[in-house]
């Protein structure tokens, strides 16, 4: 399965093809960005449950409650989980909203092997919880299971109204930031207001020369 990421300016197609240079941003940048539909998700890596006909609580002094538009969120820390962004998909609709340059990737498990080559002890990043696949557009009627407690798959969730974007992510988080239930929840029962904490930098990671293995296409 191909891969394709989409640039603004051809310098970083290049910079990418030439030399292997892969940005990776930390989700709090995604969530900070205005709300544009397009890159901005304040709910980017959140799994949200809101069932129609409201959230039903089981208490434990066995009361059982329905909370009306109340809803069931679990989120990855947004600062320690950094992502890679590119999309199952060449058309000009997307290079209209990306940029007009698109580097075509036919085996993302290079970039994958390339990457974990990069494990070492003293690294911030743990390179062996590494993260890629599809993501998940899902409603937010659908059941949570067991994902609410994995970060490798709240990073993988969008709303299903990012779905004309067919992303496929590369995410790789600092130490301990996949374990499972490391993940922050919190009951809603309205409207919120989002909370916009200091973004770090991305991160700038490099996997070598990949011009023989991909093609860039220009719109």
């Amino acid at each position: 399965m191909a891969i394709f990421k989409y640039f603004t300016e051809e310098a970083h197609a290049l910079a990418l093809i030439n030399r292997g240079e892969l940005m990776l941003q930390p989700l709090s940048h995604f969530r900070g960005r205005e709300a544009d539909g397009v890159r901005g998700d304040p709910r980017d890596g959140i799994l949200t449950y809101a069932p129609q006909g409201g959230l039903v609580m089981n208490m434990k002094d066995g009361r059982v409650i329905t909370l009306e538009g109340g809803s069931f969120n679990s989120s990855v820390n947004q600062n320690d989980i950094f992502v890679y962004c590119v999309s199952k998909h060449l058309s000009a609709e997307l290079a209209e909203k990306f940029g007009p340059f698109c580097v075509e990737i036919p085996d993302p498990d290079l970039l994958m092997r390339r990457l974990r080559m990069r494990r070492e002890l003293k690294s911030q990043f743990d390179y062996d919880q590494l993260v890629c696949g599809p993501v998940d557009y899902r409603e937010h009627s659908r059941e949570p299971g067991v994902d609410w407690a994995l970060p490798e798959r709240l990073v993988l969730i969008k709303p299903e109204d990012f779905a004309w974007q067919d992303e496929f992510r590369i995410a790789v988080g600092k130490r301990d930031a996949m374990n499972v239930e490391n993940v922050g929840l919190t009951i809603q029962t309205g409207p919120s207001t989002p909370v916009f904490a200091p973004i770090p930098v991305p991160i700038f990671l490099r996997v070598n020369r990949l011009a023989e293995f991909v093609t860039l296409h220009r719109f």
